[in-house]
């Protein structure tokens, strides 16, 4: 039977076995009560004027082809930066600088902490404005618990003027006192724990005490008394060490050779006795530092060279005449800190 060259007006009770080949010129007025076992091949043209009451329980398998007008941040972070920045910043820094350069402008605000680090790079040019003097604290750590023996040279501070008067009749030697007594102040306010010993020594070495806390090394000093004679350095260093060995241990061990001249004593190759006493000392893990009393202009530099090369444990050598002490106490200060 061939299909009808017009549709029908009224639907038919039963279905045709085959499809007509126009559509119907109207939708019927009730839709089917079951929807078709396949989809349609394609949408319709227009779409619907209202969208569905029910959406889909879940998204589509796959995304759209544009972008919606508003994103929603993705869980997980993009692989490649964005062009442009975030207009805040993130709430964690990275832990390494962006760049090897330093920036040329400083930041307005420094931090609060310094760098434990210095850059790899220095700066292209120094600082326009740099410090009139040097810093009033040291840069090393002032935690360094520490055993210190201080060895007073009398014979060679009070050479001239005194002869064998025993007494502080010697401005030198007076001067000094005061100043070895102004840095075992400063250095018995640091946080450590330290110990001190006083030596002093002329043609004869004393212990003057052992072990002693900075305030009882004071009083100490304030009993000393100039004994004259040559300058016994070897015999000086020994007994150091000998206060030293006895310190308490895990403590760093230093030894301040206060107004130390050229060495007279024992009366054979008294150059060479000190310098195997300082060898012994240093082998022992003692920083030894030597200090010249005296005009840096009128030191003699053969002594200085030889305290630097075979007493000092690092080749430092402080000279300073009486006047300039205070300023020798800073350095000093700052110096022992290092070696603590």
């Amino acid at each position: 039977m061939a299909p009808s060259g017009q549709p029908s007006t009224i639907p038919s009770n039963i279905p045709t076995m085959d499809p007509s080949h126009a559509p119907s010129g109207q939708p019927i007025q009730s839709p089917t009560s079951r929807p078709t076992p396949s989809p349609t091949l394609k949408p319709s043209m227009p779409p619907s004027q209202k969208p569905t009451s029910d959406p889909t329980p879940e998204p589509s398998s796959f995304p759209t082809l544009t972008p919606t007008l508003r994103p929603v941040p993705t869980s997980e972070p993009s692989h490649d930066p964005t062009s442009l920045p975030t207009l805040s910043p993130t709430t964690r820094p990275t832990l390494e600088p962006t760049t090897l350069q330093p920036t040329r402008e400083p930041s307005e605000k420094p931090t609060s902490e310094p760098t434990k680090k210095p850059t790899e790079v220095p700066s292209s040019s120094p600082t326009r404005n740099p410090t009139t003097g040097p810093t009033s604290s040291p840069t090393c750590a002032d935690d360094g618990n520490f055993n210190m023996c201080i060895a007073i040279d009398m014979g060679s501070l009070c050479s001239a003027g005194c002869g064998e008067n025993l007494s502080t009749c010697c401005s030198n030697l007076s001067n000094m006192l005061e100043f070895t007594k102004g840095l075992i102040t400063e250095l018995g306010s640091l946080s450590s724990d330290e110990d001190f010993s006083i030596v002093h020594f002329g043609t004869n070495v004393t212990i003057a005490s052992a072990l002693e806390s900075w305030r009882q090394s004071i009083e100490t000093i304030n009993q000393l008394e100039y004994n004259g004679g040559g300058s016994d350095l070897a015999g000086a260093i020994s007994s150091c060490q000998k206060a030293l060995a006895i310190s308490p241990p895990n403590r760093k061990n230093v030894m301040l050779l206060m107004g130390v001249g050229a060495p007279s004593m024992p009366e054979v190759n008294p150059l060479e006795a000190a310098a195997t006493a300082a060898m012994n000392a240093r082998i022992q893990n003692t920083a030894i530092v030597p200090i010249v009393i005296e005009e840096p202009t009128l030191a003699d530099d053969s002594n200085v060279l030889y305290l630097k090369n075979e007493i000092s444990s690092d080749g430092q050598v402080f000279v300073s005449d009486l006047v300039d002490l205070n300023n020798l106490q800073e350095m000093l200060f700052e110096h022992l800190i290092c070696l603590t």
